[in-house]
């Protein structure tokens, strides 16, 4: 399985073209990273739609996200040259992301828009409020235009982080859960991946993967449920 079939399966799972998945959380535990995610969904709207991505570089730096977009086929340099791609650094405050967004929706009048945030958790420990960071989900939330896709990071000994990537798990349409393997090292996987869907409060569905992060890319194995 190449690299981009894998692509192509996560994207009959999280189903990024339905409306009513505009909100992504991208949730990593203890040493799992949520750029691979990330990734993903600006290699659907590049390779799949006509839309712009903003990035908000809070963690990674350009230069990672270029040579991870490189083993997804898709060139972050060419977008920015055709005017689809932006990243943003040195983003310290929510009032920082909010007006992120709002350049972003008044750039691009009409149709959707792509904001992707790495990762909102680091704000924590920049000295932002809870509340505060809250907030700004609820206001994207509110923008039926913007698409938002958002890493957090949680660990059990820090309980901000893991009341935040809870609450963010919460409000999200879908959630992407990444976490090592309990059992430690193996050759064959670095992981799991459990992305849950909440199309009602009463209809949660779930489906997960073993996953394998290798120098050129990504395999996943369908570990339980089903591909819809």
């Amino acid at each position: 399985m190449t690299n981009v079939d894998v692509l192509e399966q996560l994207q009959l799972v999280l189903r990024p073209d339905l409306s009513d998945r505009r909100i992504v959380c991208v949730e990593e535990t203890d040493t799992a990273k949520s750029d691979v995610i990330l990734s993903f969904y600006m290699w659907y709207v590049f390779t799949k739609t006509n839309r712009p991505v903003c990035m908000v570089g809070v963690r990674d730096t350009y230069g990672h996200y270029q040579n991870v977009g490189l083993k997804s086929h898709y060139n972050l340099l060419s977008m920015y040259n055709q005017k689809r791609f932006e990243f943003i650094e040195s983003v310290v405050s929510v009032d920082s992301l909010v007006g992120c967004a709002q350049d972003l929706l008044q750039k691009y009048p009409t149709g959707l828009v792509y904001m992707v945030v790495d990762d909102i958790s680091s704000l924590l420990l920049l000295g932002e409020k809870f509340e505060d960071i809250v907030g700004f989900l609820v206001f994207a939330k509110s923008q039926p235009r913007l698409c938002l896709v958002l890493g957090c990071w949680k660990h059990k000994a820090d309980d901000s982080a893991k009341r935040l990537a809870s609450t963010i798990s919460h409000l999200a349409d879908i959630r992407v859960a990444l976490a090592p393997l309990i059992t430690g090292f193996s050759n064959t996987a670095t992981g799991t991946m459990r992305i849950t869907t909440h199309e009602s409060m009463f209809c949660i569905d779930d489906v997960s993967y073993l996953y394998k992060l290798a120098d050129n890319g990504l395999k996943l194995t369908l570990n339980s449920g089903n591909v819809r």
